[in-house]
Order: structure tokens, then C-alpha cells, then sequence
């Protein structure tokens, strides 16, 4: 009788579990990153959107704004770089409007260099605008001392943009420097009261905004597949 052997089974290699361990770790890490760098920018793109809607612009909508001085003056606006974001999003533009309440006078809106705005306005009592709340609409504003009567603004040569009347007008496409935007009477006098809007966009800010939600969401979706695929080892 005849025996034959049967082959001996190839020994069972126990891969000890802080090795299978760190085999996963570095998957989950690249997944957990891919995740919370996807949830960023989707809620980064969705929250621009949501904000500029369809034309790409941030409005205030209308609000009656006032001061009893000669102006409403911003803070300095440093722009730089502009060409560079302009190729991104398109041209940057500021829009502002003023119009004449309660009978009256005409608004004059300009937009201006700050250097020339300061010399303008030297030594003559205005509210400086320091920052400006969309929602709920808020000026915050700081009173600056002064005794002068301004010339009428709509004699100065400076101005980048400018309207003025009843409904004073100004779309600006923005330029690098330094630069302040004035509300007045157009005869300078003081009390100013006017209904005014606000608004600051892109020609192309919507359409970045949805690419990046709609990234951000891809990149989401990545990371969540690789925890999945890890995980479930």
C-alpha cells in the first residue's frame, strides 16, 4: 500500500494589528485632510455665492444715511494688484449712489485719491466712515473736528468718479492706490441726508465662486471615499 503525502500548507504569517495599524494610518490621514480642505472651500465658494447671487455684487440695498456736517468721508481704500484679480474674477467695481431726501438739496458722490480728498476736506467737520455692515445696514462712524466751509465738491478737478443731483450716481471700475469715497451736498453746505446705496462686485466673482463650491465638493467626495475604502479594511 501506497501513501501519499500530503503537502504540507504554507505556514499563516499573522501580520501583528500595530502594523495594520500604521498601514492605515497614513490613508486615513491623506483622507481626513482631503476632507477638511474640500469642506473649506466648498463652504468658502457657497458662502460668496450666496452672498453676490447671480451678478457677482455685494448690496446694501437703500438706507437713509445722514450726518450734520459737511460730509460722509471713508476710511482709505488701499487697492493693489488689481490687474492680477482682474484676470481671476474680472474687473473689480465699487457703486455708490446718493439721493436728495425731504426736498433736499443735490447729492454729490465722488470717489478720489486720499491724499487729495485730505487736503479737500482739511480742517473741515465730516463723519469718517470707518467700516460699513451689510447686514443689518450699519455705519460705524467717527466724528472729525473741523471749522472750515468746503468749497463745492463738484468744482474739484481730483475726482476719479463723480455724479451729482437728485440721484447722484457713481460705478468706478477700481485702479491700484489709495483712495476715499465722499458723500455731500453738492454745494457743500452741511447736513447731509441722503437715501443711499452701496454695492462692490465682479464681473466674473459668481462664476468662481460656484467652480470653487463645486471643487470643494469633488474634494469632499474624495476624501470620504478614501476613510470608506480604509476603514472598511
Amino acid at each position: 500500500m501506497t501513501t501519499t503525502s500530503q503537502p504540507t500548507p504554507p505556514p499563516v504569517v499573522q501580520v501583528p494589528i500595530e502594523h495594520r495599524r500604521r498601514s492605515r494610518a497614513l490613508p486615513v490621514t491623506v483622507g481626513a485632510a482631503l476632507a477638511a480642505v474640500g469642506s473649506v472651500i466648498a463652504l468658502a465658494g457657497g458662502g460668496t455665492l450666496a452672498v453676490t447671487g447671480d451678478d457677482g455684487t455685494i448690496g446694501s440695498g437703500h438706507h437713509n444715511v445722514s450726518t450734520p456736517t459737511a460730509a460722509l468721508v471713508t476710511d482709505t481704500a488701499d487697492f493693489d494688484g488689481v490687474n492680477d484679480v482682474a484676470s481671476f474674477i474680472g474687473e473689480p467695481k465699487i457703486g455708490v449712489s446718493a439721493a436728495a431726501t425731504d426736498d433736499g438739496p443735490p447729492k454729490f458722490v465722488g470717489i478720489g485719491p486720499a491724499a487729495d480728498v485730505d487736503r479737500y476736506l482739511a480742517n473741515v467737520e465730516v463723519d469718517r466712515v470707518d467700516d460699513i455692515e451689510i447686514e443689518p445696514f450699519k455705519l460705524d462712524k467717527e466724528r472729525i473736528e473741523g471749522t472750515r466751509t468746503p468749497a463745492a465738491p463738484t468744482a474739484q478737478s481730483f475726482w476719479v468718479a463723480q455724479d451729482s443731483g437728485t440721484q447722484a450716481d457713481v460705478n468706478w471700475k477700481v485702479r491700484d492706490g489709495d483712495y476715499k469715497v465722499v458723500v455731500m451736498n453738492a454745494d457743500g453746505s452741511r447736513e447731509v441726508k441722503a437715501d443711499s446705496h452701496f454695492e462692490a462686485g465682479a464681473d466674473y466673482l459668481s462664476t468662481v465662486a460656484l467652480s470653487a463650491m463645486l471643487a470643494g465638493l469633488i474634494v469632499l467626495g474624495a476624501g470620504g471615499v478614501v476613510l470608506a475604502r480604509t476603514l472598511s479594511k
